[in-house]
């Protein structure tokens, strides 16, 4: 039978007789005494969110809080992508112990993050595996990571008994602080075509207060810090006890209209995640440059040389460091050269880039140098004649692991050094000899006849080989292998001497190399009658000149101008040390002798170390002469008494009381 068809008036009734009932049955159901409202529970709950009240209740870990929040208001503009833009909401995004938030921020806006009580006062994150030792830099070091109190620290006192006491207090009792790391990196920034001028830093603002979570500009300031970045890199240690609140501010430079800011933020109670190292040591040294390459070199990761097995662990590892350079007049550069990310996106030479199929970078363990310690080589390639690089070394994660979870996952960077490209086109780098295995700098060369480093470095190292051997029948003839008593010397015996030699011959056999139009007082001019490789010549009027005195119309040996030709350069003379240190080492009856300064045939022949005052730890970067092996010299304030020569001051001190 069908139902009966309604009036529009009689439907509309009906309707409202429906929803009348249905109100008056969810009135009667609330009404209920067994029920309460969420509110009356609340009120009796204590407002106190110290961590000791909240460790007794079962909380979610940051990645429910993540997954829990609610929808948010999503700000839609036309022409813009929503990963550009991002959220209108002042709701702050909670951030995980390790782990980066990337954001892009536009002109003018703000981020808001918050790092919880919750996570304040987790548990610190693994250690991963650390470095065979620790890296010290200019009275700092980096510590391993797998170190229980893995942090940057000044060495002051003992440091064994300071780590040990570290280690002891463990976890804060009730009613303590714990220490946050937040640190942000910038990776990119706007541009303009209309300065040079970099745009603004970027600012961080912390606040621990429960009435600014959303710190920022036109906040109360006596409730939050404002950190600006620096190179874009900041870090801001907070001494936290409960929830901390953040965020990234962009100013309004309306000049900027091209691109956002890029940036990375993250918070650590275990290390700051990303780390600049605020030193005056840059802890990487040219060696050497020519027209195209450079040679540098990192400081020794030991100090100690008796150490064999440590010594060992360095040199079978992976290199720990990377290196990232830019011609001296970018400027992209700017802004960003204390930042890990943003070395890696603005960097014009690095180890690999997106779409290079070939590095312009070999790097590799090497233990040139006197001591024979550990340390990291670079061979940077593909640069340009002439120019000025800026160099910063650096290290991806904490050199045994990196990105999220990691501690210091977020990697480091040094302190911004500069070298210059010579650009004659006559001077090579060498290094890795067979032979003379110290060698690692610019020598005289022609690319027309050998246009590759390798033939260069044989021709050099094979003729070297070669004289020699001539020595070793030489030395042959004295009575090495002999009583102590019966030797040339109480002080020094054939292996002295043959250390000596090699030395002196190396230095003397393969000149070291600079432009001719370099100005230096202690440059000697060689081969000034020559033609350049491309085929010019000085002006005649300096041929003549060089046509009075053989020192400066060749070279050094017959051999490099009668095979090379090489063109003017300017020669590094070798330090006149080495000859000394020749003569007091050998027998006298094998006839070596030194010219004095002063004598005739000195100033051409050798040069004598640096007495300039040096850096902060000492160190003379001027290279005055050629000592094979030496990166760079200390000045005599950066040098260590050796133990016994000390207590002989302390008795002559005692003697004058």
């Amino acid at each position: 039978m069908p139902l009966p068809k309604l009036s529009p008036l009689q439907s509309r009734l009906a309707a409202s007789l429906f929803a009348s009932i249905m109100l008056l049955l969810l009135y009667l159901f609330l009404s209920v005494p067994n029920f309460a409202y969420a509110a009356d529970v609340d009120s009796i709950q204590s407002e106190d969110h110290n961590h000791e009240q909240l460790k007794h209740f079962p909380l979610l870990d940051d990645y429910h809080e993540l997954d829990l929040r609610g929808e948010e208001y999503e700000s839609e503009f036309f022409g813009l992508d929503r990963s550009i833009i991002g959220r209108a909401t002042t709701q702050p995004t909670p951030l995980v112990n390790n782990r980066i938030e990337d954001t892009n921020i536009p002109l003018g806006q703000s981020f808001f993050y918050v790092f919880t009580n919750a996570s304040l006062w987790g548990n610190k994150s693994a250690a991963t595996p650390g470095l065979p030792s620790q890296i010290k830099l200019n009275n700092r070091r980096l510590v391993r990571s797998d170190d229980p109190i893995y942090r940057l620290e000044a060495e002051i006192g003992n440091d064994e008994e300071e780590s040990e006491l570290m280690r002891r207090q463990g976890r804060p009792g009730p009613g303590t602080n714990r220490t946050l790391y937040i640190t942000v990196t910038t990776c990119d920034q706007p541009t303009t075509n209309k300065t040079t001028t970099p745009p603004p830093q970027l600012k961080l603002y912390v606040s621990q207060s429960p009435n600014n979570t959303n710190p920022g500009p036109g906040q109360d300031s006596k409730l939050q810090e404002v950190i600006t970045l620096e190179g874009g890199y900041a870090l801001h240690e907070v001494n936290a006890t409960g929830d901390v609140y953040m965020s990234i501010h962009a100013q309004n430079a309306t000049e900027y209209s091209t691109g956002v800011y890029s940036a990375q933020i993250a918070a650590s109670i275990d290390a700051p995640f990303h780390t600049y190292w605020n030193s005056t040591d840059p802890n990487l040294f040219l060696a050497d440059s020519d027209d195209f390459s450079a040679l540098l070199y990192t400081d020794p990761f030991t100090s100690d040389a008796t150490n064999t097995s440590l010594f060992a662990k360095w040199m079978d590892r992976a290199p720990p460091y990377v290196i990232f350079a830019s011609d001296a007049t970018d400027t992209s550069l700017v802004g960003v050269e204390r930042s890990y990310c943003g070395l890696k996106t603005k960097a014009q030479v690095q180890a690999s880039r997106p779409g290079q199929t070939i590095s312009n970078i070999v790097t590799g363990m090497t233990s040139i140098g006197n001591l024979t310690l550990p340390r990291q080589q670079f061979f940077v390639n593909g640069l340009a004649a002439g120019k000025r690089y800026n160099v910063m070394l650096a290290m991806e994660g904490n050199s045994t692991n990196s990105g999220n979870f990691v501690v210091g996952g977020g990697g480091q960077v040094f302190k911004q050094t500069q070298f210059s490209m010579l650009q004659d086109g006559n001077c090579a780098v060498i290094y890795d000899l067979a032979f003379c295995d110290q060698t690692a700098y610019a020598v005289p060369s022609n690319p027309n006849i050998f246009p590759n480093m390798s033939a260069l470095a044989g021709f050099y190292d094979n003729a070297t080989q070669s004289s020699f051997a001539n020595f070793e029948k030489v030395l042959a003839q004295i009575p090495c292998e002999t009583t102590q008593s019966a030797q040339y010397s109480l002080a020094r015996n054939c292996e002295h001497c043959r250390q000596a030699y090699k030395s002196w011959l190396c230095a003397v056999s393969i000149p070291r190399c600079t432009d001719f139009t370099k100005g230096s007082p202690w440059l000697q001019r060689r081969a000034m009658g020559q033609p350049f490789p491309n085929g010019t010549f000085l002006p005649a009027r300096d041929r003549e000149i060089a046509k009075l005195t053989s020192g400066i119309n060749a070279s050094r040996s017959a051999r490099i101008d009668e095979i090379l030709v090489p063109g003017p350069y300017k020669e590094i003379l070798p330090c006149d040390e080495l000859c000394f240190n020749l003569v007091r080492s050998c027998p006298a009856a094998m006839g070596f002798n030194c010219p004095q300064a002063g004598d005739i045939g000195f100033a051409e022949s050798y040069g004598v170390f640096p007495q300039l005052p040096g850096d902060d730890s000492g160190r003379i970067l001027n290279t005055t002469c050629n000592n094979p092996g030496t990166i760079y010299y200390m000045s005599a304030g950066g040098l260590e008494l050796p133990s016994i020569m000390l207590m002989g001051l302390c008795m002559l001190g005692f003697l004058f009381i």
